[in-house]
């Protein structure tokens, strides 16, 4: 079995631009907001100037369902969530704005983030985390 579509990500090779931030709220909501986009970059300005990009792994248990009574099938491909469900993501990799939670429901096998990473910081592979 090939395994779940998820997004790869190699940091050494981001560089910070937020394309893939902008493109994903533009392709979801139809807006140019990186706060309601289901991938962020994380800097570390003070130290390294490191960037690094964080998106939901598509685990296939998903935890961050473990406490709630909800159809995980069901929710692996919503874009956006219930805000409580950002706090149970072991990976922080939901991301909530106002009352909404953001979740990579990757642009229904598509993900347009990938298409404008130019430096090639995520990629699409095949398989699970826990």
């Amino acid at each position: 079995m090939q395994g779940a579509m998820k997004i790869r990500v190699n940091s050494e090779k981001c560089s910070g631009c937020h394309l893939c931030e902008m493109v994903c709220s533009i392709y979801h909501l139809g807006v140019v907001n990186i706060n309601r986009s289901a991938i962020h970059i994380q800097k570390d300005d003070l130290e390294t100037g490191a960037c690094e990009p964080i998106v939901c792994r598509q685990c296939e248990k998903m935890p961050c369902m473990a406490k709630n009574n909800q159809n995980s099938a069901e929710y692996r491909v919503r874009f956006i969530w219930e805000q409580g469900l950002s706090e149970t993501c072991p990976f922080m990799a939901l991301f909530h704005w106002n009352d909404e939670v953001y979740h990579c429901d990757l642009c229904g096998g598509e993900p347009q983030c990938i298409r404008v990473c130019s430096t090639g910081a995520i990629d699409i592979e095949y398989g699970y985390d826990t």
